[in-house]
């Protein structure tokens, strides 16, 4: 009988004193101080104190400072509960490739994050530093499983103020639409917080959480040429993804049933076309 050893390699990972590990200023993409993220560390918190770290953290030497690159959500639980008298004394560490550079572990923290995904604002910050660093939008979009459109899309959400921003990161608007607002009227900040934040109103009248591109003013359901196009646009966008997967063999057609398989990015940019 064949053994797991014969099978693949093991990986090794070492139990270091979360004491001694360190986080570099303004490394992770995610923003700590969205409520969503807060919560997600507060829930990581009450697992670790009943069940401990399960999932190795990835850290990188510097000198004689192991520093994550891969896992801070799970330290800063790990943090919180040392703050609450928890005593944590050990969690397992896995050590990044030694000939990693700063763009392997930016790609590592985007590729290898099992836990809450990255939202638009934070996937932005790490494609801009990537391409600031010297890599090609294409890359970084091949790399990612982006397309390029999504890539370009992205980054104009670093151009919008912190306060429309906000409303993406709270989720009280998806980013096309916040992005939307704000380029309709002329970039003009006023303007569109004011109309998000009627339309955030309207949604909670209607018991969503989430406002939506027909709460805004003057947005109507009527067939006028802007929503004509949309339509268009995203029934080419999806006609091109249904061609791709046949052409990739990425789709299943059974007898009651037809799977059709697409990437995270694809998924991505479809749910901000629909609004959703």
């Amino acid at each position: 009988m064949a053994s797991l050893k014969e099978m693949g390699t093991r990986k090794e990972y070492f139990n270091i004193d979360p004491r001694k590990l360190q986080i570099r200023d303004g490394w992770n993409s995610r923003d700590f101080s969205d409520p969503a993220n807060i919560a997600h560390v507060e829930d990581l918190a009450k697992s670790i104190a009943e069940n401990g770290v399960k999932e190795p953290l990835k850290v990188y030497l510097e000198g004689d400072v192991p520093y994550v690159t891969n896992g801070e959500c799970r330290y800063r639980a790990v943090m919180l509960c040392l703050e609450r008298g928890i005593d944590i004394k050990a969690v397992p560490v896995l050590s990044e490739d030694k000939s990693g550079n700063e763009a392997d572990r930016l790609f590592t923290q985007f590729i290898s994050n099992s836990g809450k995904p990255f939202g638009p604002i934070e996937n932005a910050r790490l494609f801009k530093r990537l391409i600031d660093m010297g890599w090609q939008q294409n890359d970084v979009a091949k790399k990612t499983g982006f397309s390029g459109g999504r890539i370009s899309q992205l980054l104009e959400l670093l151009r919008l103020p912190n306060v429309l921003q906000k409303f993406i990161t709270e989720g009280k608007a998806s980013a096309s639409m916040v992005l939307s607002v704000w380029k309709k009227h002329n970039e003009d900040t006023a303007l569109a917080v004011a109309e998000l934040s009627g339309a955030v109103a309207t949604a909670e009248a209607d018991g969503r959480k989430r406002a939506m591109p027909k709460d805004t003013e003057g947005n109507g359901e009527g067939g006028g040429k802007e929503t004509k196009e949309k339509r268009n646009s995203l029934k080419a966008h999806i006609k091109a993804m249904v061609e791709k997967a046949y052409a990739e063999e990425r789709i299943e057609d059974s007898e009651d049933m037809v799977t059709m398989s697409i990437s995270e990015g694809d998924w991505a940019e479809l749910m901000q076309m629909i609004d959703y």
